[in-house]
């Protein structure tokens, strides 16, 4: 089902593009490998897991750029995933030990996901497994079973240099896991990568996928760079109604409430 547009732009500033920005001194921002700053307890900053594309193969260098002024700009401190290459087994991994560690350290409820493309997938995996409180996924190859472009461009090897046979590849498809947190699926009409129809598929098949289509094709976000403000920003909304229902159920007067039987 496709997402209202009002929904991920209640502003129609956000419908204008806008410039990256930079990194705040002193905003505890990550460095790479999934390690960076923030600080635990009360009243800390939403973490942000990020996982570039690159069809598990290779890093993007674009990714970054793209993301980090945006997701601080958002109110999350980023966190940027050193996924292992051509080993998807072990990209997973190295994914949900992220993910599981922010959680330990900051709260079930602080961490986030946003990934592009096969780093997509990766985020989709951990809102599927709960290992999020929600996520972004623009592109994501979300059936490992029916996507045929990397056979065409990489060989016929490719899903065997990736460490995965047909029962791996089933088991790591989103699609045809449970999706149990809040997805948002960014997807480009014309993109001739990840077929526009497969997530069309997977948000039909779960009700806590949305879908959001949009015009260009597996790199629009390139060259329409707010696509990446709303997304940082769809997150950020979840996220504050997350810190006030917490903060409601912390508060005194809720703790009195519910001791005099109200």
């Amino acid at each position: 089902m496709a997402l209202c547009l009002a929904l991920l732009a209640p502003g129609a500033a956000l419908a204008a593009e806008e410039p990256a920005g930079s990194p705040a001194p002193g905003g505890g921002e990550s460095t790479t490998g999934g390690h960076g700053g923030g600080t635990a307890g009360p009243g800390a900053r939403p973490q942000l897991l990020l996982f570039h594309g690159g069809s598990f193969l290779y890093n993007d260098p674009y990714f970054e750029p793209l993301t980090r002024g945006r997701a601080l700009a958002a109110g999350f401190v980023p966190h940027y995933v050193t996924y292992p290459l051509g080993n998807l087994p072990a990209a997973v991994d190295r994914a949900r030990l992220e993910a599981r560690r922010l959680r330990e350290k900051f709260g079930v409820d602080r961490v986030y996901a946003y990934g592009s493309s096969a780093g997509g997938t990766l985020a989709a995996l951990l809102s599927g497994d709960h290992l999020v409180s929600a996520a972004v996924a623009k592109a994501p190859v979300s059936d490992l079973i029916t996507w045929t472009w990397p056979i065409g461009k990489y060989g016929n090897e490719y899903w065997e240099s990736l460490g995965v046979d047909q029962a791996d590849r089933e088991r790591l498809s989103p699609i045809r896991r449970p999706q149990l947190a809040p997805l948002l699926v960014i997807q480009g009409r014309a993109d001739n990568i990840v077929p526009p129809s497969m997530n069309e598929a997977f948000a039909g098949a779960y009700r806590r996928v949305k879908l959001w289509m949009v015009a260009g094709g597996h790199t629009t976000e390139r060259v329409r760079p707010f696509l990446i403000t709303r997304a940082m920003h769809w997150l950020a909304q979840i996220a504050s109604q997350k810190e006030r229902a917490a903060a409601k159920a912390e508060s005194p007067h809720s703790a009195a409430g519910t001791e005099n039987g109200h």
